[in-house]
């Protein structure tokens, strides 16, 4: 309590532009006695802490660190709250609930940062302005994360409105792959984060493959979409050897999906059919899943659990494939298989 008093009192004294001299001549004290205080060595008697409060036109509490305890709390109670929201996939909750702990502390980083990203995740166009403006704010943060979140923000939220040149200077301010980290950890620490590095890499494998297949300047075939996809497939494979894939069945899941369009697209029927059956084991193994405790040797001992999960709307990753296979004109030639029937069937009981 001491230190924060200590730091309140140098802060609201500089704030308010007076001296030393004049807040001890209000109290009728020594100058001694309000330097002693703002180095933290000594408190003041409690029958001047409503005297020193009015002159600062604040509380006692503030003085003595309440407030900020208690913001503290509120906070910890807005991020438990807003990661529930998340986990069930409602954005537009989340949104507001963060609107709300805005008008509350509209100073407070770690509200601004959920904010930014629910702004984005909801309409990165509509709320370019707004999530443009929050980055800007949050660029000069001391914290790592957010700092880092309002580069991306500032990048991806310009290339969604069109601002090619600008989207391209702030990805380009951050360093690819300059994992530092690895050569100075040492012990537990690096072996940890050495494992959490192989797992965090079919995140990065899964997004980059995305764009790369996506992108029409590749002039790729559908054959070569089938390869690139069973490439990636096969190096979740390697790294959880024994199939201890947990939260990554979702992804895989999604790989077997795309697998199955690009067969379906070149008629290699009997294929896209087996790569929907095992999209569908993945998908039953992701909906189950609550926690793992992974074994294969690139990740042995890490502890990854559905609290951790974030969804990107409500609507189930089942029901958005079965709609995928009902509407893609890619599987319209498998309709009639009964294969293809009872994928669909064990999608309808999954979604």
């Amino acid at each position: 309590m001491e230190i924060k008093f200590a730091e309140t009192m140098k802060k609201l004294r500089k704030d308010r532009g007076n001296t030393q001299e004049e807040l001890a001549e209000h109290l009728g004290i020594s100058v001694q006695a309000v330097s002693k205080w703002e180095r933290g060595d000594g408190m003041p008697d409690i029958a001047l802490l409503p005297r020193i409060a009015s002159f600062y036109d604040t509380t006692v509490d503030f003085l003595l660190g309440c407030d900020s305890v208690r913001k503290q709390e509120d906070i910890a109670v807005f991020k438990e709250k807003a990661q529930v929201l998340i986990n069930q996939g409602k954005r537009r909750e989340r949104l507001e609930l963060c609107r709300a702990y805005q008008k509350k502390y509209p100073n407070d980083e770690s509200v601004m940062f959920e904010l930014m990203h629910d702004l984005f995740s909801l309409d990165s166009i509509g709320n370019g302005d707004e999530i443009i403006t929050i980055a800007n704010r949050l660029l000069n943060s001391n914290n790592t994360e957010y700092h880092f979140g309002a580069v991306q923000m500032l990048a991806f939220t310009n290339s969604k409105l069109g601002n090619y040149d600008i989207a391209v200077k702030y990805a380009r301010s951050i360093p690819a792959n300059r994992d530092i980290l690895r050569s100075v950890l040492k012990g537990d620490e690096l072996v940890e984060h050495c494992k959490w590095y192989f797992w965090k890499v079919c995140d990065d494998m899964y997004a980059t493959e995305n764009r790369l297949t996506q992108c029409a300047e590749a002039n790729y075939t559908a054959e070569d979409r089938h390869r690139i996809r069973k490439a990636i497939y096969d190096i979740f494979n390697v790294i959880f050897s024994d199939g201890d894939f947990g939260f990554w069945n979702e992804r895989l899941a999604r790989i077997c999906r795309d697998m199955a369009r690009s067969s379906a697209e070149i008629r290699e029927k009997d294929r896209a059919i087996s790569e929907l059956e095992e999209m569908c084991e993945h998908l039953e193994r992701y909906q189950g899943f609550v926690s793992i405790d992974h074994t294969s040797p690139l990740v042995k001992g890490l502890h990854y659990d559905a609290a951790q999960v974030g969804k990107s709307s409500e609507e189930s990753l089942a029901k958005a494939i079965l709609r995928d296979l009902n509407e893609n004109p890619r599987f319209k030639g498998l309709e009639d298989d009964d294969r293809f029937i009872s994928i669909k069937a064990k999608l309808e009981a999954l979604a």
